[in-house]
């Protein structure tokens, strides 16, 4: 991914993209920062992300780790590429079952058909709720029907 195009900073472009999404939008995650292979989201913890024991579920906590790797490795893509997950791999450390929970994530690895990236989530005083990695494979257009259906999730990104 190109780091500047017309003057506009690529990782906002990519920020806003992401958070526009609908997935991003029903969770309640936001991306804070993105680009040169890192990143950080956030999350608000609501009711709804609760199990029947009044913490987080795992499954809230896997989905904001999977996107703070692949925002970071993301941040690194080309124009006409996009990313999904292989593997997913979590460590939960803590629960957690109010306040913010935060997402760091780091780029390992970005190759031509595949990507790893690592991540920690915190909770809003700093302890360690979650660690994990994920590997990406990268999708080209002129390669793969994958976007058939003429969605165009980086089209926000492609160099003009």
């Amino acid at each position: 991914m190109p780091q500047e195009s017309s003057g506009e900073n690529i990782g906002q472009r990519l920020i806003d993209l992401l958070n526009a999404a609908p997935y991003y939008r029903f969770l309640g995650m936001e991306v804070v920062e993105a680009g040169d292979g890192r990143s950080r989201l956030r999350l608000p913890v609501r009711d709804e992300h609760k199990n029947i024991y009044g913490i987080v579920h795992g499954g809230v906590i896997a989905a904001l780790l999977d996107s703070s790797c692949s925002v970071a490795v993301g941040s690194l893509m080309g124009p006409g590429e996009a990313s999904v997950t292989l593997d997913l791999r979590v460590n939960y450390i803590s629960n957690v079952s109010d306040g913010m929970l935060f997402g760091t994530g780091k780029a390992l690895h970005k190759g031509r058909f595949t990507g790893v990236g690592q991540a920690e989530i915190r909770d809003g005083t700093g302890n360690m709720v979650a660690a994990g990695m994920v590997t990406l494979f990268f999708i080209r257009r002129e390669e793969s029907k994958a976007h058939a259906s003429g969605d165009r999730p980086d089209e926000g990104l492609q160099e003009e």
